[in-house]
């Protein structure tokens, strides 16, 4: 069942975060639903604004909303990393929620983008997520930017200038591997989300961290955890283990349902994190 990006976080309580997974074709469309059928948990099919851009909003954003208009338990669907606004705005128009990250821009003028941003999504009756605070690598997780923690008075000026949904911060999470132990400042973000009371906060760059950090991030406050890498290494995992068989599967359906379940087991497993299953 589609649901709205907003709408979502009624199911993520003190205890509850929401998963939300980058999908790429219909594999990771496929077993990221799987994932939230088996688990019974509401999830969010994130697509990368440059994935969707090759993809086509029509086919890979009309595919993705499909699979979530069909499936028995609450899925959201938005692009992720969205920086060209006249794109975004097709999106919208389409029918997809977006994540609009001004975050390399100076604060004001991500103030500026983000809120006319979010009062075109909202006039077209869809959710905006905003970001501010640098994560220190760039989405695809190879990129080497410097890092910015979010502040607790950049989000209550942020959130109270923009009108948006929901917001993404840096409290030492990064895309991608982490290069060592993950360092979250979990006290900062049991700042930020008693400062911001109702406002659902996101941690970019979920996947790789620890179960016990992840659980106290949730304490702390965070209800969304975003995961792309981990879905990504099982795919390419698994693939490669497929197309390095010494007879070569050469017929499509032997390769594609078997990839979908490698995705699906991953993100099953990050959603029983998320939802303190295990």
């Amino acid at each position: 069942m589609l649901i709205s990006l907003k709408e979502i976080f009624q199911y993520a309580t003190k205890d509850v975060a929401i998963g939300a997974f980058n999908i790429h074709n219909l594999e990771f469309i496929k077993g990221v639903v799987r994932a939230a059928e088996e688990t019974k948990s509401p999830v969010i099919m994130m697509i990368n604004e440059a994935v969707l851009k090759y993809g086509g909003i029509e086919v890979l954003g009309g595919a993705a909303i499909a699979a979530a208009t069909q499936s028995s338990e609450y899925i959201a669907v938005m692009v992720d990393h969205g920086t060209d606004i006249d794109f975004l705005n097709k999106c919208i128009d389409f029918g997809l929620d977006i994540m609009y990250d001004g975050s390399h821009l100076p604060f004001e003028e991500n103030i500026r983008v983000t809120k006319m941003m979010a009062e075109y999504a909202h006039k077209k009756g869809h959710s905006i997520e905003g970001e501010i605070g640098q994560l220190g690598l760039s989405e695809d997780g190879d990129e080497e930017t410097e890092q910015k923690l979010t502040t607790v008075n950049e989000a209550i000026e942020f959130v109270k200038s923009t009108g948006i949904d929901v917001l993404a911060i840096s409290v030492g999470n990064v895309h991608g591997f982490y290069k060592g132990e993950a360092k979250i400042n979990i006290p900062r973000v049991a700042e930020i989300s008693n400062a911001l009371f109702s406002m659902p906060i996101v941690m970019h760059g979920g996947s790789d961290i620890p179960y016990e950090t992840i659980r106290a991030s949730i304490a702390a406050g965070i209800k969304k955890f975003n995961i792309a890498t981990d879905l990504k290494q099982a795919y390419a995992l698994k693939m490669s283990e497929l197309m390095h068989q010494e007879v070569l599967p050469i017929q499509p359906l032997q390769l594609f349902p078997v990839v979908a379940d490698a995705v699906a087991r991953v993100a099953a497993d990050k959603i029983q994190i998320f939802s303190s299953k295990l």
